[in-house]
């Protein structure tokens, strides 16, 4: 028995099982066509969304992690990590929605060869291309979504976000919990001994400072005070103290003082050059003004950033539509693991392109059209060499390989330990 949708068949031959599905679709009074596109957009739609969620999840864990750290050390609000988390999904959702796009379309037609739904789909005379088109929608759908975040949300999370740990930079900087090492400016590590919120006085001071990695700066002090300036700067003056540095190979400076300041590099308020906006965080109109009336150095980068936000949602088109050949390409002896396998190596493949282009384009070898474009000009030819050679009921030869050696991959490791166990 071959299940496929809402189909039951029951045949020995691919001839009966073409039939049978035509005689089952007229008799339900529904297109054949129709109903086997909407299988196929729902079943690949479901796989990518799962994708999507297990992807996002995994990517977001590290910086879950770096935040409930924040909570639990420097004793930040749970509502205002909620919100820096909340900030951050856009950035995520970007990045990973081409890998849940094609992951979810590969895995599914993977599952569909080894149900034998392939075998019944091309039984019944429907070309790659028929196959192609309702995951073609699929596919448009999800540039579209990444097209608005790249666009709209993720510009205007990444200044929310931007604004917000300055904010909690400030705050946190008076927070110094006595008998622990604090890190809440970075590159300065901070102990102290004893500590008087109402005089702003610490005792027994241990500062460690590697904001300059090649000449790291360590310093005691028995007496302390955080002073905010007027110029929005904020001072920590040291009394009585040691300055130890080092200033190059097997040369050390050591240095006693009664009185010390130091630039903590922080605003215990936040000023009006903490909301100007990096390239990053402005609109297009904004980018726009940008290149039009900036310095040429300013322009260059503003024109890489125009492109970057259009040319990687549009990988999530061009990948999309590359897993769907790839996916008819594979037999049953494949084994469910052959997607898996094809979408990393596809996306190695496509990142190494992207991460090349952007080089090259900041080094100014290649322009922000060349650097940004190039690498997705390359996988969309690639795109329709496949999409081509499969409409001729050719193979390609890579998948074919790749396919073949996943099939004798389980009897190459059972021989393999049993040569091990005769030579033991």
């Amino acid at each position: 028995m071959l299940v496929f949708g809402d189909y039951f068949l029951y045949s020995q031959s691919q001839g009966c099982i073409a039939a049978t599905v035509r005689r089952v679709g007229q008799d339900q009074g529904v297109p054949f066509m129709n109903r086997i596109a909407r299988y196929l957009f729902r079943e690949c739609a479901a796989a990518s969304l799962v994708a999507l969620v297990v992807l996002a999840f995994m990517a977001m864990l590290p910086q879950v992690l770096r935040l409930v750290d924040m909570w639990v050390n420097r004793g930040v609000p749970v509502a205002v990590l909620g919100t820096m988390i909340s900030l951050s999904i856009p950035k995520i959702l970007v990045t990973v929605l081409p890998m849940a796009l094609l992951v979810g379309i590969l895995l599914t037609m993977g599952r569909m060869a080894q149900d034998s739904e392939l075998v019944v789909l091309k039984a019944c005379g429907l070309s790659p291309l028929q196959v192609l088109r309702p995951l073609a929608l699929l596919a448009i759908l999800y540039t579209g979504f990444a097209l608005w975040l790249s666009l709209v949300w993720l510009p205007h999370a990444f200044h929310q976000f931007s604004v917000l740990k300055k904010a909690l930079v400030s705050s946190t900087t008076l927070a110094l919990k006595p008998q622990t090492f604090n890190h809440a400016i970075p590159g300065l590590t901070i102990y102290v001994d004893e500590q008087d919120v109402d005089s702003r006085l610490l005792k027994g001071l241990l500062i460690h400072d590697q904001r300059k990695p090649d000449a790291p700066i360590t310093l005691t002090a028995r007496r302390g005070q955080i002073q905010p300036m007027a110029n929005g700067e904020t001072l920590l003056f040291l009394q009585d103290g040691t300055r130890h540095q080092s200033i190059g190979e097997n040369q050390y400076r050591a240095l006693t003082f009664a009185t010390y300041q130091m630039d903590l590099g922080v605003a215990l308020e936040l000023r009006p050059q903490d909301f100007k906006k990096h390239l990053d965080e402005l609109n297009l109109d904004e980018l726009a003004q940008v290149m039009r009336g900036a310095s040429p150095t300013e322009v260059y980068e503003a024109r890489m950033e125009w492109h970057r936000r259009f040319s990687f949602p549009m990988a999530t088109l061009i990948l999309g539509l590359f897993a769907v050949p790839l996916g008819l390409q594979q037999s049953h002896r494949s084994g469910r693991s052959y997607g898996l396998v094809v979408a990393v190596v596809t996306l190695i493949c496509h990142f190494v392109l992207l991460s090349l282009g952007e080089t090259l384009a900041r080094k100014q070898i290649l322009g922000p059209v060349g650097g940004f474009w190039l690498p997705n000009l390359l996988m969309a030819l690639l795109t329709l060499y496949v999409i081509a050679i499969t409409q001729r009921a050719h193979s390609f030869r890579l998948a074919v390989w790749l396919s073949q050696s996943l099939a004798n991959l389980p009897q190459r490791l059972l021989s393999a330990a049993g040569e091990a166990d005769y030579k033991d």
